[in-house]
């Protein structure tokens, strides 16, 4: 029988425990966690599209770093949002009232045109997940499903996890589309890196139910 080198959580610790990691060391995340992690995202639940085989609505690309194609999609990815940002920069000259409520937003964007996601650079590997687009039109969703199972599956082995939500904007990237090898318009994407993190995540996290919960009569 296999035997684990950590005592085995419960479900509750584990959604208890998941964090946002930032800063990853260099070290790789050995090839059976992340197939661990990949086929978690593979039991989530799938989207509209129907009638095809499995492996055909949800495509798995992982990008391990120091690689050729990891560089270009760092490269594709910042360009494309430096792209939005000039993109969002017009519509706020045009429609000032609402610089105060993007204000957070927007400081987080200046300092990733300046200088990237920085987790990209650090992170084993980033992960981009591609749904097939079906009716009616939920991919997102369903990648959500997907990330979620990868995040809980991640946090158990003791790895570092961090939405790269930017990715979805290369759903229409010709350039990226063609780094994956996908047909334009035919999916939607999201992503993520794993890799280890550079500090301990145990911190202490107290939620109260009753805070968020709304008992309906």
């Amino acid at each position: 029988m296999e035997t684990r080198d950590k005592p085995v959580k419960s479900l509750e610790a584990i959604i208890e425990s998941r964090r946002s990691v930032r800063n990853f060391s260099k070290g790789t995340v050995p090839k059976a966690d992340m197939k661990k992690i990949i086929q978690s995202a593979i039991y989530a639940p799938y989207a509209g599209a129907t009638g095809i085989p499995l492996k055909d609505i949800r495509k798995i690309f992982l990008f391990s770093q120091d690689t050729e194609s990891m560089t270009q999609a760092r490269d594709i990815l910042l360009t494309q949002i430096r792209k939005k940002a000039r993109v969002l920069k017009l519509l706020l000259i045009l429609l000032p009232f609402l610089r105060k409520k993007m204000t957070g937003f927007l400081n987080v964007l200046h300092e990733v045109t300046r200088n990237g996601i920085p987790s990209l650079h650090q992170a084993s590997c980033y992960v981009v997940i591609a749904e097939k687009k079906g009716f009616p039109p939920v991919g997102k969703q369903s990648i959500a499903h997907a990330l979620q199972n990868m995040w809980l599956t991640a946090t158990d082995l003791g790895l570092g996890f961090h939405l790269v939500s930017a990715t979805g904007i290369l759903s229409k990237n010709k350039q990226f589309l063609n780094l994956l090898g996908l047909p334009e318009g035919d999916y939607e994407l999201d992503g993520c890196v794993i890799g280890v993190p550079a500090e301990s995540t145990d911190i202490e996290k107290n939620i109260d139910p009753d805070d968020h919960i709304i008992w309906m009569k």
